[in-house]
């Protein structure tokens, strides 16, 4: 409720409620409608159009934009299929591990997994997927990871905290839980404080190898993942352009391979409303950048 009031307050939602060609379009109809019903109601004496004229105008447009305006509320989720292409782009604001698909969560390039230290938040993505699927133990998670990393090449670092192995960008390792798969990737490098950082070259990497590893397993579905790097990774870039460069880095993945049909993005409700994410302005920004 809270991001549908901060849209609403926004130039942005308005730009795009009223004054776009759909929304126009859509109240000069109603418009048009409205008036054909007091051409009836005149003919029939029900009502006389020359009494009160300039009042029933007003009254017309007032209904008019009302309608436009139960029709044109904030979104929730968008889509934007790539035109003559079969794949399409969804962005949605909503909790990642209700949608339905193959869920992608950024990691550290150690694959840390502890919490009772601290070193991983349980309010993070990781935190969650332990305590939603892995009734907070840990120990399992630990094993389906050494398992899918098991013929990844690594390092040993030992001035770091929790795990010493380190792993190369884009390294993935798959966990399941309950009949549903999540893909890790190493998004970002934790310092000797336990800080993890990341920037936008570590995520255009991570990025290219997570499709690259999907890809290898064959038609996966449905792919969902976060918009990664703009919390914990601490990578200084806007929503909006983050949505438009993950949605590239896919669509360039399946042009050379087709592997899935859809990607989601999901979006965060608190994050929507403390950056003024409006889904009208990331549709339109889609359609205008993303290029297949």
């Amino acid at each position: 409720m809270k991001y549908f009031f901060d849209s609403i307050r926004t130039r942005a939602y308005w730009r795009y409620a009223l004054f776009s060609g759909e929304a126009i379009g859509k109240f000069f109809a109603v418009l048009g409608i409205l008036y054909l019903c007091v051409d009836l109601a005149d003919a029939f004496n029900v009502y006389k159009k020359d009494r009160h004229s300039i009042y029933g105008l007003i009254f017309l447009v007032v209904l008019a934009l009302g309608y436009v305006l139960s029709t044109r509320r904030p979104l929730s989720r968008i889509r934007y299929k790539i035109p003559q292409k079969d794949f399409a782009i969804e962005v949605l604001i909503g909790d990642l591990f209700k949608v339905s698909g193959e869920v992608i969560i950024s990691t550290n390039s150690t694959f840390d997994t502890d919490m009772s230290s601290g070193l991983i938040a349980v309010t993070s993505l990781q935190g969650q997927l332990a305590t939603n699927y892995f009734n907070g133990q840990t120990a399992e998670i630990d094993r389906q990871i050494e398992q899918s990393l098991s013929r990844e090449q690594f390092t040993i670092n030992e001035r770091r905290p929790g795990k010493q192995k380190q792993y190369s960008i884009g390294t993935v390792a798959r966990v399941s839980a309950h009949n549903k798969n999540f893909y890790l990737v190493a998004m970002s490098h934790m310092d000797e404080s336990g800080n993890a950082s990341s920037d936008l070259k570590m995520i255009d990497e991570a990025l290219e190898k997570l499709w690259v590893n999907l890809a290898s397993k064959g038609e996966v579905g449905d792919i969902v993942m976060p918009l990664i790097g703009t919390g914990r990774g601490r990578v200084a870039y806007p929503r909006k352009k983050m949505i438009e460069r993950i949605a590239q880095s896919f669509a360039d993945a399946c042009n050379q391979r087709a592997f899935s049909n859809k990607l989601v993005i999901v979006v965060r409700p608190e994050d929507a409303s403390e950056f003024s994410l409006n889904l009208f302005q990331v549709r339109d920004y889609l359609g205008h950048s993303l290029h297949a």
